[in-house]
């Protein structure tokens, strides 16, 4: 301290782990993206790690550097936001962008098992075949509801990871945890093999979020991460057996029947006993939607280099919003070599303004929810 009791830099305590539980894990606002932990300057001697149905916890306290990593790189602190902002030249509500575009991939292959256009998936084929990635970090089905992160280094790989259909056939598994919400980029660490490794992350907002402020601060392994490919979210969800329960009995449907998940403007359920698919609107949901998700104000991923969603799009479409010079570059690769295509008749300038009206008023509302809940 100086004589008017001023503190100097050198006094001056980061934030830890201990104050990501005083204002994250207690406040029951944790989104579990992994960060911290993937992150961790401790990570080689054990400090902290991921649990199976809750927020990161101490491993071994006395092993915490107290170096306050943690703290930066979490989406839900504010910090390094007027930088991120200022570089990814955020507009309100919905960030930059230089294109938005309704879209799907060329091979029906593809689209017969991507959710959506399966453009996402086409992208991270072309990526891979061109030489501009090693592997991808994704997340892959391991049964009919659950979903682990997955780092694919091949095509197979990554068409075996896409979309979100379910084989229920036999009895319904377990479902005791099942969360719709993957931990992606908590697997980011195990992949670094060298410097060399080049990578591309599909995440929701608050893991992009994550990483771009771990590249913000050049925390290692996160300059492996050449591409990132964001997905809109609205809210993720958790179901236990008394919530599995009683999702049945307000819908009438068993989880048994299911075919198909997807996201719009709405949950849309494609059901083997019915022709028609099944619409909940999100509010009808509340009561399972993941508490950390009540506070994110993000909805259209505008950290990513281009993010994705089936918003606004027809079924069998997938709306991209390219945001960044490398997402327009990736992009760009992937039409001209015949990765995606762009239908005119579903391009013009009305249809491009009804889907960007349509991200504008998520995310507005999604914002609104994050404001009316921390009143």
């Amino acid at each position: 301290m100086d004589e008017d009791n001023t503190p100097k830099m050198n006094d001056i305590v980061p934030k830890s782990f201990e104050d990501l539980i005083k204002e994250v894990h207690e406040r029951g606002i944790c989104g579990e993206c992994g960060g911290c932990v993937s992150f961790c300057t401790a990570a080689d001697i054990g400090a902290i790690e991921m649990t199976e149905d809750g927020p990161p916890h101490y491993s071994n306290e006395e092993n915490c550097l107290h170096c306050g990593i943690c703290y930066l790189i979490c989406p839900e602190t504010f910090e390094l936001k007027s930088e991120l902002n200022k570089k990814y030249n955020f507009k309100p509500p919905i960030g930059n962008w230089s294109k938005i575009v309704t879209a799907q991939a060329k091979d029906s292959k593809i689209r017969e098992i991507a959710t959506d256009g399966g453009v996402v998936t086409a992208i991270l084929i072309a990526l891979l075949e061109n030489d501009l990635i090693n592997g991808a970090l994704i997340s892959k089905r391991i049964n009919s509801f659950q979903r682990i992160p997955f780092f694919a280094r091949s095509k197979e790989e990554i068409l075996e990871a896409a979309g979100t259909y379910y084989d229920l056939k036999g009895p319904v598994p377990e479902l005791g945890n099942y969360n719709t919400f993957v931990s992606t980029i908590s697997e980011l660490k195990k992949i670094m093999h060298s410097d060399y490794m080049k990578i591309a992350v599909v995440g929701v907002p608050c893991q992009i979020h994550s990483i771009r402020k771990m590249q913000e601060l050049n925390i290692i392994p996160a300059h492996i991460v050449k591409y990132t490919l964001g997905l809109f979210c609205y809210e993720n969800f958790k179901f236990d057996d008394v919530a599995r329960a009683k999702i049945e009995e307000r819908f009438k449907f068993y989880f048994k029947d299911i075919e198909k998940i997807n996201i719009k403007e709405n949950l849309i359920i494609n059901l083997r006993t019915k022709d028609t698919p099944l619409k909940i609107e999100f509010s009808e949901l509340s009561d399972i939607m993941r508490h950390a998700c009540r506070v994110c104000e993000y909805f259209s991923n505008y950290f990513a280099d281009i993010s994705f969603g089936g918003l606004g799009s027809q079924t069998g479409y997938t709306t991209v919003m390219v945001r960044t010079k490398i997402g327009e570059k990736i992009y760009n690769l992937a039409q001209n070599k015949g990765y995606i295509i762009e239908p005119n008749e579903l391009n013009s300038s009305v249809d491009k303004s009804k889907i960007l009206a349509q991200i504008i008023n998520f995310s507005k509302s999604k914002l609104k929810r994050a404001e009316d809940f921390e009143v």
